[in-house]
């Protein structure tokens, strides 16, 4: 990436305060331990941190201009340091993206929902590979930040792009899609997810809309016909692409999934366009059939071939942290540690029931519940239960209501913990070889800690 001061300035709505119009940066960094030469260093804000305290620090580390909101961190600068002063710099760094978007006319594709996005993000992604250079997001950058920083990524060589957008409050999709700019959007369901700012499941597909009443008007929506509440969003207008389970009219329509017995994966048949696509996938749980049909989906709406889906689908492999099998010392560890909400967690529970052997379940809290936090975690401890989990090891604050629930629909060994700590030393007393061991929790819970333990 190259751009120029002035270039920044303009599309930042900034004002060059110093430094060359001409000047070029190279790269755009918001991390001033990740300072490269030629970078535009934006200053931005959060609970733990000020970027504007370390303006001199990263123009010292070779970082070629500094985008503020607050001239006071420019006093008793270099007179040769560049500077360009905004209103509001996160809002500044998604302009700029926005604007780096607009040079590269190549097709976007933006996905979001409760469950399933980062792993049908990486699905469509491997389709697209089988014959584009594709940019995704890496990681969990889907937010205000996170986003720009994946289109900074963006290359001549690139053909097309997929970027997963995560939100919390309920403005923020519409920035995420006035910076992207997508040409195909999609709602993978709409879930119990972000309650506690979002309020009820009318909340969450309110906030996720957006990404369907912002599209272009050349724009294609792919839309998940199972999910009442996102065929709502979809509304009636515009070009669409749908896929489901239950509808024979869907342009991907589901014939037959079913999970292999001991987690050896799952697999797939989808009607195309008329035409047959069957898929064998390498991981296991049935919600990979749901997702490659969204996947296929938002393929489609680029046109592409329907020969790519199977190769494709089959060449993806799940990330660090979604549904991976760890096996170690003769256990079986589904990692699912990256997040959770209701439905991710019914879902991965569902995927344990097919396991062999002893079913061993640790949940963590699932967090930013709000109000409904005890109910659902009640529930997850019924689910547990009622689907034959064998043992239950629940880890946080919710950990007693888990475990209370799932003894009162039947499950004898039952185990709640405050601390991952003492879990971990019940754990390696308990398993054995043979056990399936499934562990999930939300972000903030860091359950990969107990997978680590479990594999040293």
């Amino acid at each position: 990436m190259k751009v120029s001061f002035k270039d920044i300035a303009a599309s930042t709505g900034g004002t060059l305060k110093s430094g060359n119009p001409d000047g070029l940066a190279t790269g755009v960094s918001t991390d001033s331990r990740k300072i490269s030469t030629g970078d535009v260093f934006f200053a931005l804000k959060g609970p733990n941190f000020d970027g504007h305290a370390f303006v001199r620090d990263v123009l010292d580390k070779g970082a070629a201009i500094v985008v503020v909101d607050n001239e006071e961190c420019l006093k008793g600068l270099a007179s040769t340091a560049s500077a360009i002063v905004v209103g509001d710099t996160l809002k500044a760094l998604g302009a700029l993206a926005a604007h780096v978007r607009r040079l590269h006319r190549i097709p976007f594709i933006a996905i979001t929902g409760s469950a399933g996005k980062t792993t049908t993000k990486e699905m469509t992604a491997s389709i697209l590979s089988i014959s584009r250079n594709v940019l995704k997001t890496e990681g969990n950058k889907n937010n205000l930040i996170g986003l720009p920083l994946t289109i900074f990524r963006l290359e001549e060589a690139h053909e097309a792009a997929v970027v997963e957008l995560g939100i919390s409050e309920d403005w923020e999709m519409e920035r995420l899609v006035a910076i992207c700019a997508p040409d195909v959007s999609l709602i993978t369901n709409i879930g119990r997810g972000h309650l506690q700012t979002l309020g009820s499941l009318e909340g969450v597909a309110r906030a996720k809309g957006p990404i369907f009443s912002l599209l272009a008007a050349h724009g294609v929506k792919a839309v998940n016909l199972d999910d009442p509440w996102v065929v709502r969003a979809a509304g009636f207008g515009g070009q669409m692409v749908t896929w489901s389970a239950k509808d024979k009219e869907a342009d991907v329509f589901i014939e037959d999934s079913f999970a292999e017995a001991g987690l050896a994966g799952a697999r797939a048949v989808y009607k195309v366009g008329g035409k047959r696509v069957s898929v064998k996938f390498s991981a296991p749980g049935l919600m990979n059939g749901v997702n490659g049909a969204a996947a296929i989906a938002a393929a489609y709406a680029l046109g592409v071939p329907v020969s790519h889906m199977a190769q494709g689908l089959e060449a993806w492999t799940p990330v660090k942290g979604r549904m991976g099998l760890i096996r170690s010392g003769g256990l079986t560890v589904i990692d699912d540690t990256y997040n959770a909400n209701p439905e991710s967690m019914g879902s991965a529970l569902r995927t344990l029931k097919e396991a062999r052997g002893r079913k061993v379940a640790v949940l963590g809290d699932m967090l930013e519940l709000g109000d409904a936090s005890e109910k659902e975690h009640a529930g997850v401890g019924r689910l547990a239960a009622e689907l034959g989990v064998d043992v239950l090891v629940a880890i946080g604050s919710s950990s007693e209501t888990t475990a209370e629930s799932a003894r009162k629909a039947g499950l004898k060994d039952v185990f709640s913990f405050g601390t991952k700590k003492n879990a971990l030393e019940l754990l390696k007393r308990i398993l054995h070889e043979g056990d399936t061991v499934l562990i999930k929790g939300s972000r903030g819970v860091a359950l990969e800690e107990v997978v680590e333990g479990l594999r040293k």
